[in-house]
């Protein structure tokens, strides 16, 4: 059923990865992503909000590729380094496909 419901719930996943991102950028200002170790733990805490509402959603391939895709241009446009948003998208990606 995840590829079914993926296409079906286009904008609710494209909602929850702007949403995401935005949480993540209010316990993240940009100005500190220097800092290795808050990156880290801003991490764990964005990939559990994905893992959960993953779960809920009952995504699949497409729709946890989409909502990684919206995540990555959503912290793009609040301004942070594009490298910065692939790599997190890159780790969020890696994670949600593990709990396949």
């Amino acid at each position: 059923m995840g590829f079914l419901s993926d296409l079906t719930s286009r904008a609710a996943i494209a909602a929850q990865g702007k949403d995401l991102a935005r949480q993540f950028a209010n316990r993240l200002p940009r100005e500190r992503i220097e800092d290795e170790k808050r990156v880290v733990a801003e991490f764990e805490i964005l990939a559990g909000n994905a893992l959960g509402y993953q779960r809920r959603a009952n995504l699949g391939f497409y729709g946890k590729s989409s909502l990684v895709n919206n995540l990555q241009w959503a912290l793009i446009e609040s301004g942070y380094p594009q490298e910065f948003a692939k790599r997190i998208g890159s780790e969020l990606a890696m994670k949600l496909a593990a709990t396949a």
